[in-house]
C-alpha cells in the first residue's frame, strides 16, 4: 500500500507539472462549453413518429389527420392518449397532437378550438423542426377546413418540469468527450514507460507491476471526478445549466465510464511497441466515437445504415446515461441498458488488455 501511494502521489505531480496534460484535460474541455453556449444555436430523408390521438370522429378531427398524414416528414401513430404519452415520455415519439371531442360543434358555434401538442424540449429537433411543421399544418386546417383563421389553434406542452437549451443537452456530451479523452491517452503513459525501459526496471524491483497499473487508474479516476465538478460547475455558473439528477449516481457513471475508457484504451495499445505506433490507434478509435455516438448531433440526423455503428460505440450509451442523470433528458435508451453495455465493454476490454498486453 505504501508503494501504491507513493506511486500515486508522484503521478499526480508528474500531471500537474504537466501544463498540456493539463490543457487538454480540465481547459480544453471548458473551451467547448464556452464554443457552444456562446456559439451554439438552436440531410437526407428524415421522417418523425407522431402520436395522434382524437376524441371523436368528427368530420373536422378526420380531415386534421389527413392533413397530418400528408406531411412527408411525419410518420402518424395513433392511439390513446395515456398510451401516446408515455410512449413521448419514454423517447419512442417525437411529439403527441390530441384533437379534443366536440371539435364541430364548437366550430359551428364559433368558438376556438385548442388542439394540444405534447413534446419533449431535450429532443431539439422537436422546437426546432416538428413544432413549425404543425404550426403550418393547423394554418392548413384553417384554411381548408374551417375558413376561420381564429378557430383552430395550436397550443404547445412541455412534458418536462423545466425547459431545456441546447446548452443543457450539449453539456453531459462535453463531460462524456472529456471522459473519453482521459481514459484512452492514460493508455499513452504505460506504452512511454515501456519505450523507455521503465517498466522493465520496475520488474526487477520487489514492485508489483498490478501495483503500478491500479496507481494509474487512481489517478485517473481522481482526475475525471475534479474534471466533472469544474465542467458542471463551469456550466452552472456561467451558462445556468442546472444539475437536477442524484448527484451520487452521476459520480458513479463517471467513474464507470472513465474505467471503461481506460479498459478500451489499454487494449487498444496492448501490442503498440512506441508511442507514436500508439497515438493513430487512440485517434482511430476516438474519432468516430466523437462524431457518431451522438454527444454533439443528434443521431436522427444520421443516415440509418450507421445505426449500428451508434449502437455498439460506448460513447453513445454514457452520453446518453449523463443527458438522463444531469438533465433528466428523454432517453435514447433505458438507463440500466446503458449501465450494462458500459460493463459490458469493460470486462471484455480489461481482459483481451491482460492477456495482450506487452510489459517489454
Amino acid at each position: 500500500m505504501k508503494a501504491f501511494n507513493k506511486l500515486l502521489i508522484s503521478d499526480l505531480r508528474q500531471f500537474f507539472r504537466d501544463r498540456t496534460a493539463l490543457f487538454f484535460t480540465f481547459a480544453f474541455p471548458i473551451l467547448f462549453i464556452f464554443i457552444f453556449g456562446w456559439v451554439f444555436s438552436g440531410a437526407g430523408d428524415i421522417s418523425y413518429e407522431i402520436g395522434l390521438v382524437k376524441n371523436d370522429s368528427s368530420v373536422t378531427s378526420e380531415g386534421i389527420s389527413q392533413i397530418l398524414r400528408q406531411i412527408p416528414i411525419f410518420e402518424i401513430n395513433e392511439g390513446e392518449k395515456t398510451d401516446k404519452l408515455a410512449e413521448l415520455e419514454e423517447g419512442n415519439l417525437r411529439a403527441v397532437v390530441v384533437i379534443p371531442d366536440d371539435i364541430d360543434t364548437n366550430i359551428g358555434l364559433g368558438q376556438p378550438v385548442d388542439i394540444r401538442v405534447y413534446y419533449d424540449p431535450a429532443q431539439t429537433t422537436s422546437a426546432q423542426i416538428i413544432l413549425p411543421v404543425l404550426k403550418q399544418a393547423i394554418d392548413e386546417v384553417n384554411r381548408q377546413i374551417t375558413q376561420q383563421p381564429i378557430l383552430v389553434k395550436l397550443t404547445e406542452e412541455s412534458i418536462q418540469a423545466h425547459d431545456l437549451r441546447d446548452i443543457d443537452y450539449l453539456v453531459p456530451g462535453i463531460l462524456a468527450m472529456s471522459i473519453l479523452f482521459l481514459g484512452l491517452f492514460g493508455s499513452i503513459v504505460l506504452v512511454e514507460r515501456r519505450e523507455k525501459k521503465i517498466l522493465k526496471r520496475f520488474g526487477a524491483t520487489p514492485l508489483n507491476r498490478s501495483t503500478m497499473v491500479f496507481s494509474q487508474i487512481t489517478y485517473r479516476m481522481i482526475l475525471a471526478l475534479i474534471q466533472t465538478l469544474i465542467i458542471i460547475g463551469i456550466a452552472s455558473l456561467v451558462f445556468n445549466v442546472q444539475m437536477v439528477g442524484n448527484w451520487f449516481l452521476l459520480l458513479g457513471l463517471v467513474l464507470l465510464g472513465t474505467l471503461t475508457f481506460i479498459s478500451i484504451g489499454y487494449f487498444a495499445v496492448a501490442r503498440a511497441k512506441t508511442t507514436e505506433g500508439a497515438m493513430p490507434i487512440i485517434q482511430i478509435i476516438q474519432f468516430p466515437m466523437l462524431f457518431l455516438s451522438g454527444i454533439f448531433f443528434p443521431v436522427d440526423f444520421m443516415p440509418d445504415f450507421m445505426r449500428p455503428i451508434i449502437a455498439i460505440i460506448p460513447l453513445t450509451y454514457l452520453g446518453d446515461a449523463f443527458r438522463q442523470v444531469m438533465v433528466d433528458a428523454t432517453p435514447l435508451y433505458p438507463l440500466s441498458l446503458d449501465i450494462a453495455v458500459l460493463i459490458a465493454w469493460l470486462f471484455v476490454c480489461m481482459i483481451l488488455a491482460v492477456k495482450l498486453f506487452r510489459w517489454e
